[in-house]
């Protein structure tokens, strides 16, 4: 038996295990430190609370199931709809190297780099199939990379586990794998029936889409995260079909480039029947440390459940509470 990893509180990797809060002692209001409960294999094996003496097969232990378990198989935990696809692969695909699913550990280790709380949106996007692993080669090596693609494998981008430089390309910090088509927006061959799009510039604003989603309490199954890998790239031609009907918001980089970005892809989608396109606006947003917030990555590492950021990203698109939170505050989402 197996648990939904996005429905624990506080989740973290320590010594191979996956470290949470027991939903079985938090539903007494017991677990406060959230580390009673324990999953082996990095959080892909059997679990344990520390306070139930009799282990599997317990009342205690099945009470964790029936709160948090997993009671489908993986791949039916979301029915996939029908997707319109675009009409034809490239000529030249990109040379994708090998995939497989981000572990526990490096999802951690990429949430910790960024600053954020919580490794929950990549675990979503991996879900997704939309965030992998892989080596990619580089100035002689081959480096092991958190890579952003989706079904179509138009388009792939690829940032270093380790938070590095590639200096093949120019000490670039991420690189489009060959052939990749840099105007095909990531994700948009997964968007479905999902009614809202939140379309983002680079991989970074892409990995927060759903944490942030997943904190504010949006149904995340109403969701369909896009990334763009440039703020100088049009929409692909064969992507903007996807877009028909649907309410795009774009988190809008604050920079001159971010802005002008916006603009031309809310014309496009406008053009393709995007039912309402509006933007996220950063302006006046500061990180602990005093630092201005300029994208949805800086945006996240606001999520702290003891000091909540004084606006949010979905707040007028559905009621938003999570737990003890009640979330109010400035909506900023501005129309393009």
């Amino acid at each position: 038996m197996s648990l939904d990893l996005d429905r624990l509180e506080r989740p973290r990797g320590r010594g191979g295990k996956l470290i949470a809060r027991c939903p079985a002692c938090a539903e007494v209001g017991a677990d406060k430190s959230c580390e009673h409960l324990s999953i082996l294999d990095e959080g892909r094996g059997s679990y344990r609370c520390i306070v139930d003496a009799f282990g599997k097969g317990s009342e205690h232990s099945k009470r964790i199931f029936e709160l948090v378990g997993v009671h489908e198989k993986p791949n039916r935990l979301r029915p996939v709809p029908p997707l319109p696809r675009p009409p034809a692969m490239p000529k030249s695909a990109p040379r994708i190297p090998p995939l497989r699913r981000l572990r526990v550990g490096e999802m951690a280790a990429i949430a910790t780099q960024r600053g954020w709380q919580y490794f929950a949106g990549l675990e979503l996007l991996t879900r997704r199939g939309l965030l992998w692993h892989g080596y990619v080669f580089d100035d002689g090596h081959e480096w092991p990379a958190w890579i952003v693609t989706d079904a179509s494998r138009r388009n792939a981008q690829a940032r270093r586990l380790d938070g590095g430089l590639w200096h093949g390309i120019g000490d670039k910090k991420a690189k489009s794998l060959p052939g990749a088509e840099a105007s095909w927006p990531i994700g948009a061959a997964e968007i479905g029936d999902c009614p809202v799009v939140l379309l983002c510039e680079g991989q970074p604003d892409f990995c927060a889409s759903l944490l942030v989603a997943w904190w504010e309490g949006l149904d995340i199954n109403r969701v369909a995260p896009v990334c763009m890998t440039g703020a100088g790239n049009s929409i692909h031609a064969d992507a903007l079909p996807l877009f028909t009907g649907k309410h795009v918001r774009l988190a809008v980089h604050d920079d001159a480039d971010g802005h002008k970005g916006a603009e031309n892809w809310a014309t496009q989608l406008y053009g393709a029947g995007a039912n309402y396109v509006d933007g996220y606006d950063f302006n006046g947003l500061a990180r602990r440390g005093g630092q201005r917030v300029k994208d949805l990555a800086d945006f996240a590492t606001l999520l702290d459940p003891e000091d909540s950021p004084s606006a949010f990203v979905f707040a007028d698109l559905a009621p938003i509470s999570t737990d003890n939170r009640e979330i109010t505050g400035d909506v900023r989402a501005v129309t393009i």
